[in-house]
């Protein structure tokens, strides 16, 4: 037998600790690439607004993971999909055979997508907001919870390609009765035992992937948006069992309240009239203080937070004119019927392709919250106004997760973009850098005040999403190069002018370029007065101090102009 000498034992034993290491089960950091988590629903294929989608269609170089949606928990407390032909049966371009061990239907598809793209995960996502019937009782007691996690590991042997599963219970601690105006919505059942009962679910989940060889197998949660739900779960604990937490940013308002308002917002409006009490919607209820609530007062690792991104529309109907800011924070009544919704409860759901053509359409103006970074879409003549996600928010968004350092970007869902370039999914690759190397493009510089007639002067700035751009600009109506002026400050515009910009930064793709005209006509500028509608670019006069409107309103006693800046600029 061969000695060992004294420098191979050493040798040895640090590979035996390196291995030891590497083996330990508990859920390592994520790297410092970031998630894009895309849903998938299963009922695609049938709806003509979901562009009868499947998951040949999913553009799968621009997203990291698919959350398949859904399968759910039945009765007997296992792992079943809400739709066995979809699923299994149908047949789509690689589906394999009948023969035994062949696989159709979208798991076909994932098999073979798989090998292609053997880098972007695929999990199966559990429950949603209208299959959560059998959660509560399924986690109340060790024995039911075993016998879920037994045909999750069952499943998971069976289609090896599967990286594991989302668990999408909305909302543990909540008793929530089936929605009588949908077909499908079977409700929740909830208790505060939910509390513990769910961090026990994942921690067991976590242990059988152990146990049973799975440790690279994922397992994350979908988390809620509002901080009234969260508190009733237990995400300082039960974040070390799962890889990431997909954090829904979104449907934070909608039509179920009576004044319009983002259903998603990235920051704080201060003019928001939402309640703050008994649940402070005003100031919590947003993207970034959800976010930071998660890591500040539960401690979950940043690089486990997925911001949420809606790649649909909520909206209002019967919006009234002489409230809110153009359709937002106004009073309004019901929802619009979108092309997603169900006719019997509509919520104002379009898809974004959808949302793409309403912009075009004649009677819409688009606004976007220079607080908040999104958008909304208003119909004075309708009385409609909806709230959603585009390119410039979904960008702003990521700049978001990457300036905070979060884990990464989960959208709802992939066959709501707009199948012709596949636009929100494009932003969020690019912002991203994935997709074969594709360079991500500088946002569009962005005017302030917007373009228009003003009977004085205007000191225009301009300003771009991106991090460390450079602004170059032009103000004799042709196109900006490198070559042009850079932007410094406020341009003083005091004769009419077209603006012309172009931002640029390195690494990246230059901007599409930006254009405003300022007709500038002289006249008088009337007084200030309350209960007076003004919109963007109205200028009066306060105490012989001329001011410009910055967001449309009417005006109201003590909303003078040196007392709102939000609403009135000094010029």
């Amino acid at each position: 037998m061969r000695k060992i000498s004294k420098k191979h034992l050493l040798i040895i034993l640090t590979l035996v600790i390196l291995v030891s290491l590497l083996s330990w089960s508990p859920v390592l950091a994520a790297t410092s690439v970031k998630n894009f988590v895309v849903y998938f629903p299963n009922w695609g294929m049938y709806n003509a607004a979901h562009n009868n989608m499947s998951v040949d269609m999913i553009p799968w170089d621009k997203v990291t993971v698919i959350n398949h949606a859904f399968f759910t928990v039945d009765s007997n407390y296992k792992l079943v999909s809400t739709d066995d032909y979809a699923d299994f049966q149908a047949s789509f371009p690689h589906s394999e055979g009948w023969d035994p061990g062949m696989i159709r239907g979208h798991f076909g598809e994932y098999k073979y997508y798989k090998t292609i793209y053997p880098n972007v995960k695929v999990l199966v996502s559990v429950g949603g907001w209208t299959r959560g019937e059998n959660f509560h009782a399924m986690a109340s007691s060790y024995d039911n919870r075993k016998i879920f996690i037994d045909s999750v590991i069952s499943f998971l042997k069976e289609y090896p390609f599967i990286d594991g599963i989302d668990i999408d219970w909305e909302y543990p601690g909540i008793n929530r009765a089936p929605d009588p105006n949908d077909q499908y919505d079977r409700g929740c059942p909830g208790g505060s035992e939910d509390k513990e009962n769910f961090t026990l679910l994942l921690k067991e989940i976590r242990e059988a992937y152990n146990a049973n060889g799975m440790s690279n197998k994922l397992l994350t949660v979908a988390a809620p948006g509002g901080y009234d739900k969260v508190d009733l779960t237990q995400p300082d604990i039960y974040s070390q069992y799962v890889d990431w937490l997909n954090v829904m940013t979104y449907d934070m308002h909608g039509a179920w309240d009576s004044i319009t308002n983002h259903q998603s917002p990235i920051y704080l409006n201060p003019l928001d009239p939402s309640p703050t009490s008994p649940i402070d919607i005003k100031n919590k209820y947003n993207t970034d203080f959800i976010m930071k609530y998660y890591r500040d007062r539960y401690n979950v690792p940043s690089n486990k937070l997925n911001v949420g991104s809606p790649f649909y529309s909520r909206g209002w109907k019967n919006v009234d004119v002489t409230t809110g800011i153009n359709g937002l924070f106004a009073n309004a009544n019901g929802a619009p019927i979108g092309n997603l919704d169900n006719q019997q409860s509509p919520g104002g759901q379009n898809s974004y392709s959808r949302m793409e053509i309403l912009e075009k359409t004649s009677g819409y103006v688009k606004y976007r919250d220079e607080y908040s970074l999104v958008p909304w879409l208003y119909n004075v003549s309708e009385g409609t106004m909806y709230t959603y996600e585009d390119t410039i928010s979904a960008a702003a968004r990521c700049d978001y997760v990457i300036n905070n350092g979060f884990g990464g970007i989960v959208a709802w869902e992939i066959s709501n973009d707009d199948p012709n370039g596949f636009p929100l999914t494009t932003t969020i690759a690019n912002k991203f850098g994935i997709g074969g190397g594709t360079a991500s493009q500088v946002a569009t510089p962005v005017f302030s005040p917007t373009g228009g007639t003003y009977t004085s002067a205007q000191n225009v700035t301009i300003s771009c999403a991106t991090s460390g751009a450079t602004i170059y600009y032009t103000t004799d109506g042709t196109d900006p190069t490198t070559n042009s002026l850079v932007y410094s400050g406020p341009i003083n515009i005091s004769t009419t002018t077209t603006i012309k910009a172009l931002a640029v930064a390195p690494g990246m793709t230059n901007s599409e370029i930006a254009s405003a005209t300022y007709t500038i006509s002289s006249g008088t500028i009337p007084e200030w007065a309350s209960n007076t509608y003004y919109k963007i670019g109205d200028l009066v006069t306060y105490n012989g101090i001329t001011y410009k409107c910055i967001q449309a309103h009417t005006s109201l006693v003590g909303w003078e102009p040196p007392n709102v800046p939000a609403l009135w600029q000094l010029q």
